[in-house]
């Protein structure tokens, strides 16, 4: 009888710590916005996400192949958060991050990708 009454008290714990991460799961969801785009052969994404008091901004592009040079600006309204140059990976793609203060919603956030030879890719998230 103990026996049962422990491994159903392990159950129940395992499913109230299951409820509580699904929780903690679905609420960073709702503190994230994302777009996603395409420009001149290349993919895009953009996302801000709600992190440690402000605001994680995250930039990747997907393009042709690896090795190519591209620009990179990443801003937060008229507050340049990331420039400089990057290089795309073996897989053709760069990433970048950037903490930038305040909530995702209270600012326009934009990133600027622009190749060494082409036009620039410019995909911007909020209002």
């Amino acid at each position: 009888m103990a026996k049962k009454a422990v491994i159903g008290g392990v159950a129940a714990a395992a499913v109230v710590v299951g409820l509580g991460t699904w929780w903690v799961v679905d609420d960073r969801a709702e503190a994230q916005a994302t777009e996603r785009g395409t420009c001149g052969g290349a993919t895009w994404e953009l996302s801000a996400e709600d992190e440690d008091g402000g605001t994680e901004v995250s930039a990747e592009l997907q393009s042709a192949g690896p090795g190519e040079a591209w620009q990179v600006e990443l801003v937060r309204g008229d507050t340049a958060l990331l420039t400089g140059e990057r290089t795309t990976d073996e897989d053709g793609e760069i990433d970048v991050d950037a903490f930038a203060s305040g909530a995702p919603g209270d600012a326009t956030y934009a990133v600027t990708f622009t190749p060494a030879e082409g036009e620039p890719c410019t995909a911007t998230l909020g209002s």
